[in-house]
């Protein structure tokens, strides 16, 4: 009997079925949010999955494209983050600029998700540099080590390296202070979702 049940499940018909994209049940929240900014941010870990949620939220699209990342900070000052928002609203080819609204609609999500802003990041088209007097002038947040990152040639031909990306840390008083690629990778530490170790 349980040999004919094995047969029967290996002989049904397979079709490929999408992993879903959102969380198989909502637990309580643990408080994250809680836990205060540190006065001096360490290195920020971002799951590779978090990295292709970001390109699937920004390439192929000929507009600029916004996205949050949020997460939370440990007791070591280090920060953690956990999932992508992306901005689903109007943009045009050089502009992005979310409402008050908008904004406030990002950040009841992130406490639903019991989770802070990490960083903001959004694209520009090709041939544009990196942060602009306007886009420093309106951070999403104004704690020291806040990040923005810039992105170019509208995240083309993908989102996957953030070296290649222009990356600001917020001082005080609207300034802020770019990474060079090099700080970049140690100030970042993108880590793979998963692993196949063959044995």
């Amino acid at each position: 009997m349980f040999i004919d049940a094995i047969r029967k499940f290996l002989s049904k018909p397979r079709s490929p079925i999408p992993y879903p994209a959102t969380r198989p049940y909502a637990s309580s929240g643990g408080c994250r949010r809680q836990r205060p900014i540190p006065k001096r941010i360490g290195r920020t870990y971002v799951p590779l999955g978090v990295m292709q949620a970001t390109d699937a939220f920004m390439r192929g699209h000929e507009v600029e494209r916004y996205v949050w990342w949020g997460g939370y900070f440990g007791a070591d000052g280090d920060a953690q983050v956990v999932t992508a928002l992306g901005a689903e609203t109007r943009t045009s080819y050089g502009k992005v600029h979310l409402t008050a609204p908008q904004l406030q609609a990002l950040q009841s999500k992130l406490r639903a998700l019991d989770q802070v802003l990490i960083a903001e990041l959004h694209t520009h088209p090709p041939g544009a540099d990196g942060q602009n007097s306007v886009d420093a002038a309106h951070p999403a947040a104004v704690y020291p080590g806040f990040i923005t990152v810039v992105v170019p040639d509208f995240a083309q031909p993908r989102f996957h390296d953030l070296s290649t990306c222009h990356v600001y840390e917020y001082v005080s008083n609207l300034r802020w202070r770019q990474f060079d690629p090099a700080a970049i990778r140690e100030r970042f530490v993108i880590e793979e979702s998963g692993i196949s170790v063959p044995l």
